[in-house]
């Protein structure tokens, strides 16, 4: 195994069984692509070295879904077969999600530079196996560069993390650690999202607490923001006495946080604005969204000219005003998320 982004651990408390454990199976998989002409790499918490792991140990002792990200100047069905062995083995193994992106080429990465997924992954990674085509083909794109389209991108998955635990709040699921781990991924994601959208953005999260702590914003959101940091560092179970009010604070402050990314006003208009302003409104993104929906959206056609995340954030805002009690896997909102995401 190769470590692209060398550090010295994977996970944010340096947990030495943790760290141990990924190592080994970093090792074996990489073993195993051995004979495969893919490039694989960690990337995500544990890849960062900022991953987060069950101090309890109850159900296994990583936290977070191992994160894989696979390039190849070409594949096969065969190496797709694979790695859908691989995953299967080691959610058993692990207990976590492990998720292998499709088999991206160097045409992918080179259309999907300006990406905060592939900026963030290259600046924090483990190679488990092939050439470094990262090192090679994707340059670091300064921060105060990522494009507009990636904050919808970012709202809008966090977003709909926020209605899912909102529907497990509502139903009285015992998913605590689904529950936790959205709504705190959605406080920060926003403050992600306004940081971004204001050219601000820090690599790291130190950075990034830093900032919040130095704006205008309430007492209670900054706390608020630090909870979600801490939880991040070292993820509990610790639930809120009413975790209905939670979720609506959550809700408030990212919903706040949406209207300052886009700027106060009508959110239609301003997103239209704000996509315009970062050279992202086409007719090749109405054409895109009129294909992958299977629909000709001609009224207000100029809206859908805009990328398709910038198109959903509004349906996401006015989903946010009521906690849901059983989301509806068959809407529009729901099916778009599923394409576009």
């Amino acid at each position: 195994m190769s470590n692209a982004n060398v550090h010295k651990n994977f996970t944010a408390c340096g947990d030495k069984e943790a760290n141990a454990l990924l190592t080994e199976v970093l090792r074996e998989i990489g073993e195993v692509l051995a004979g495969t002409a893919l490039s694989v790499y960690l990337g995500g918490s544990y890849g960062r070295g900022d991953g987060g792991v069950r101090l309890d140990r109850e159900n296994g002792i990583l936290y977070n879904d191992l994160d894989f990200f696979v390039f190849a100047q070409e594949s096969s069905a065969e190496d797709e077969k694979l790695l859908k062995e691989i995953s299967e083995k080691y959610e058993e193994k692990l207990k976590v999600d492990v998720d292998f992106s499709r088999i991206m080429t160097v045409c992918d990465i080179r259309k999907n530079e300006k990406r905060l997924m592939l900026q963030e992954l290259k600046r924090g990674y483990c190679l488990v196996c092939g050439e470094d085509l990262l090192e090679k083909y994707l340059p670091a794109l300064p921060a105060e560069e990522l494009p507009f389209s990636e904050v919808c991108r970012l709202l809008l998955n966090r977003g709909m993390g926020l209605l899912l635990a909102g529907e497990k709040i509502s139903q009285n699921s015992p998913d605590t650690d689904f529950i936790l781990r959205n709504l705190y991924k959605a406080v920060l994601g926003a403050g992600d999202a306004v940081l971004i959208a204001g050219g601000k953005y820090r690599w790291h999260i130190a950075e990034r607490l830093n900032w919040i702590e130095e704006t205008d914003l309430s007492a209670d959101w900054k706390k608020l923001y630090r909870e979600a940091v801490a939880f991040k560092s070292s993820p509990n179970r610790h639930t809120h006495e009413n975790m209905t009010d939670f979720w609506n604070g959550v809700r408030d402050f990212f919903c706040e946080m949406l209207l300052e990314c886009a700027g106060k006003g009508d959110l239609r208009s301003n997103l239209y604005k704000r996509c315009c302003q970062s050279g992202e409104v086409s007719l090749k993104n109405f054409v895109k969204y009129s294909l992958k929906s299977h629909t000709l959206p001609l009224g207000d056609w100029k809206i859908y000219t805009m990328p398709a995340t910038a198109v959903l954030l509004e349906d996401v805002y006015a989903a946010l005003k009521i906690m849901p009690e059983k989301i509806d896997k068959n809407s529009k909102l729901y099916q778009r998320w599923l394409i576009f995401n």
